[in-house]
């Protein structure tokens, strides 16, 4: 009897399938041969330089992964078809939206959530703009248990503590802080629920949750607002997408990658330039940027529901991936989306101006440092991975993952203050620490995988 997979208009739950097995998970791990692999030249390569896998290709040769609005229908034969369903976003196109009718779908869909489930509500929340908009939505403010990790050198002052300390002071919302630092210890787990499909970044999620379930009843909701910043205004506009290669800055990366530049295996771009050649025009225009961001990093970003879901038991959910939530908000006057001014006068009319309060926080982020300097690295296994990459860039990464001398911690020191950021930058002084932490995040995979192939 044939089975049928299909993805909604975001790939919210990503679908990895085997062409030659016929096999199909939702984790990557289950339908890769590790006795009998063979990496894909342009999957790997756009892995390297992304940080996670892209345009339906694993860097696993015929291993893919379902984009957006796709069905998969696996026959009898285990033969495999993928059909294209309409995409949804077509039907809006043209449309305006009230900002008032926007705020009304968000707080309908969040109160019938908030039904649906019982005992405490949990919201990872950093004091932002959408962690502050789904607690403030919340009917029963009772029910709800905010948590904050920080990210500076003094997680207690981090400015994400502070505002998120600050909110749950007024919104009356029992809140919390949660002191981070030893993610790295969690990179096998890591890498069961996600393994090549995208870089080893998230572990400081199984953290923080490892220390929230601690004090929650259990059996709890989580209300997540992931993706928020994209639809709402905070992401940009991006002028010169001219070729294919442009396409990599929407993709939205934070730097974190490595290169295929250090790659053994060279390819074309047989992918992206289709992908640019098909959607030439609708890349010049904003909300496709976006959507195109959100569509592709789907892969990667879903690590903030599937950790605390599949790890620790907690019902995720969010309305800002909801299809009519955010095509209403896409739907906005472009003038009132930029620089998400729809939503600071929603927060000033609700005395939620966290901005206007001058509250004292630090902007400084060291908490990948504090990472490797609470559980050091393992030096990746040069002898494996020179197969597909160049050793001088993985004993590169290995150099520079180690603890630092005093110098080194002066200056990344220096390249937390942006404007000694910008000289030093200037004169080509470059703090290269956290360049390699994240390509070390980005081969571990690699590594991981070559490891499996080689025991059988």
């Amino acid at each position: 009897m044939k089975k049928i997979f299909e993805t909604d208009w975001l790939a919210s739950q990503t679908i990895f399938y085997n062409e030659l097995t016929g096999k199909v998970s939702q984790n990557i791990n289950d339908v890769i041969c590790f006795n009998n692999f063979e990496f894909d030249p342009e999957g790997l390569n756009n892995y390297l330089d992304f940080g996670y896998s892209i345009l339906e290709q694993t860097p696993i040769k015929y291993v893919k992964f379902l984009r957006h609005s796709s069905r998969l229908i696996v026959h009898d034969n285990s033969k495999l078809e993928v059909q294209y369903l309409d995409d949804p976003v077509d039907k809006w196109i043209g449309k305006t939206c009230n900002e008032d009718d926007v705020f009304d779908l968000i707080k309908k869909s969040v109160h019938t959530w908030e039904e649906s489930v019982e005992g405490e509500i949990v919201i990872p929340t950093s004091g932002g703009y959408d962690s502050r908009l789904l607690n403030f939505m919340v009917n029963d403010k009772s029910r709800v248990r905010a948590f904050t990790y920080g990210v500076s050198n003094d997680q207690s002052e981090s400015l994400e503590v502070v505002y998120a300390k600050k909110l749950s002071d007024i919104l009356g919302i029992r809140w919390e802080s949660v002191q981070l630092g030893q993610f790295n210890s969690f990179l096998e787990k890591w890498d069961d629920l996600f393994g090549i499909s995208t870089h080893a970044h998230g572990m400081y999620q199984i953290e923080f949750y490892n220390k929230v379930i601690s004090n929650l009843e259990g059996g709890n909701g989580l209300l997540s607002g992931i993706y928020g910043d994209l639809w709402s205004g905070l992401v940009p506009y991006k002028e010169n997408i001219t070729q294919p290669r442009d396409i990599y800055k929407i993709a939205y990366t934070h730097q974190l990658h490595a290169t295929s530049e250090a790659c053994l295996l060279k390819s074309e771009q047989e992918l992206l330039e289709g992908y640019y050649e098909l959607n030439r025009e609708r890349l010049k225009e904003w909300n496709f940027q976006l959507l195109l961001t959100a569509r592709m990093k789907m892969i990667l970003i879903s690590y903030l529901v599937r950790v605390p879901e599949m790890l620790f038991s907690l019902k995720p959910f969010s309305p800002l991936l909801e299809s009519e939530i955010v095509f209403s908000m896409l739907s906005l006057p472009v003038e009132r989306r930029i620089n998400r001014l729809w939503q600071k006068e929603f927060f000033q009319n609700h005395g939620l101006d966290l901005e206007s309060m001058n509250l004292y926080g630090s902007k400084q982020n060291t908490l990948n440092n504090q990472g490797m300097d609470q559980v050091p690295l393992k030096p990746l296994n040069v002898d494996l991975l020179k197969q597909v990459i160049k050793p001088a860039y993985i004993e590169w990464i290995n150099d520079k993952i180690g603890r630092q001398p005093l110098f080194h911690k002066i200056l990344f020191k220096m390249h937390q203050t942006p404007k000694i950021k910008g000289v030093l930058h200037r004169l080509g002084i470059k703090e290269q620490r956290l360049v390699a932490y994240s390509a070390y995040l980005t081969l571990k995979p690699i590594e991981n995988l070559l490891k499996k192939r080689d025991m059988g």
